[in-house]
């Protein structure tokens, strides 16, 4: 139902065909958010009294979710409100001011400040973003762009107040989403709407690395980790050896989870390549370093020089690139 003394609150073509042509872009932009968007703190208000515009103006709505309208003695609360709800609100303080006889009053979102949520991690640009509309992980994610092409499989939600408040949750509960089958439709939970204060965390994959004497050397995306990436596995990623590759002198270099120096696992990759022995599952951030023919190394001297080719890589980007299986 319409209210005639709230002007733009209506979709009626009638209506709409009625109004200046300068005013019907303005009341659509006004109606889609009106039913959706709840004004919160730091808000940037455009609010029109016809006929009075000494009543009117742009308001930022305080932290304490106010704005102070010309010729009233008390301020007005807007946090919580559509935009209709307080052009209602407004209304009413006016005729109970005894300001105006028959207040017509709008009310428009210049700037959306008051509802937020955190994109972070693997994501083309993690930042703050406003909501100006009922939003769901999807759309939040492409807020940021989408996800990088070296992204994990997991997307975290830590809940905010809002959030908390509207499923009967605890602030801080944690929900985990499978990005893949999120993208592709599957996850029953695609459709979850975000909320003010809640953080999307889009994990970043899981790396090994293949350096040496090989043709394409460089860092590797776990797309599972679940199942992992074997020795075999990383040296098609790495497109095979180079003609001088020492096949039977692999090394993988395994970061210690303790105080104890990193491990050093001697591998024969030409007997693993014909079926001689057995494959090995290289751990996240495990190197797997071919050395080349004719250069006689200390497993230790091997690790280092891995190393240092690795965080060449990771640091200056020197031969980077980052694959996937």
């Amino acid at each position: 139902m319409c209210v005639a003394n709230i002007v733009l609150l209506c979709t009626w073509p009638s209506l709409v065909q009625s109004v200046p042509a300068s005013t019907q872009a303005v009341s659509v932009a006004a109606d889609a958010t009106s039913g959706e968007y709840q004004i919160g703190p730091d808000d940037v208000l455009t609010v029109n009294v016809a006929d009075a515009p000494e009543f009117g103006g742009r308001f930022r709505v305080s932290d304490s979710g106010v704005i102070e309208i010309p010729g009233l003695g008390a301020a007005i609360h807007a946090e919580g409100q559509t935009p209709i709800e307080l052009a209602h609100t407004i209304r009413d303080a006016l005729l109970e001011a005894k300001q105006l006889r028959d207040p017509r009053v709008t009310v428009f979102v210049d700037e959306y400040h008051g509802r937020t949520i955190t994109v972070l991690g693997a994501v083309s640009k993690p930042g703050v973003y406003s909501l100006a509309k009922h939003t769901n992980v999807l759309e939040a994610l492409s807020m940021a762009g989408g996800a990088l092409p070296n992204s994990g499989n997991t997307v975290t939600i830590v809940r905010g107040r809002a959030s908390a408040e509207a499923t009967n949750t605890t602030v801080g509960s944690v929900q985990t989403m499978d990005l893949a089958r999120l993208l592709k439709g599957e996850d029953s939970t695609d459709g979850l709407e975000v909320r003010n204060g809640d953080v999307i965390n889009v994990a970043a994959a899981q790396i090994v690395y293949v350096v040496g004497a090989v043709m394409k050397p460089g860092g590797f995306a776990m797309v599972d980790p679940a199942s992992g990436v074997s020795v075999v596995q990383a040296l098609a990623l790495a497109e095979g050896f180079r003609p001088i590759a020492a096949t039977h002198r692999g090394l993988i270099i395994r970061q210690s989870t303790s105080d104890h120096a990193r491990q050093e696992i001697p591998v024969d990759v030409a007997q693993m390549m014909v079926g001689k022995t057995s494959d090995v599952v290289l751990a996240p951030n495990d190197i797997l370093y071919i050395p080349e023919s004719g250069a006689k190394k200390t497993l230790k001297v091997m690790g280092d020089v891995a190393m240092a080719t690795v965080n060449g890589i990771a640091i200056y980007g020197i031969g980077y690139r980052i694959g996937t299986q």
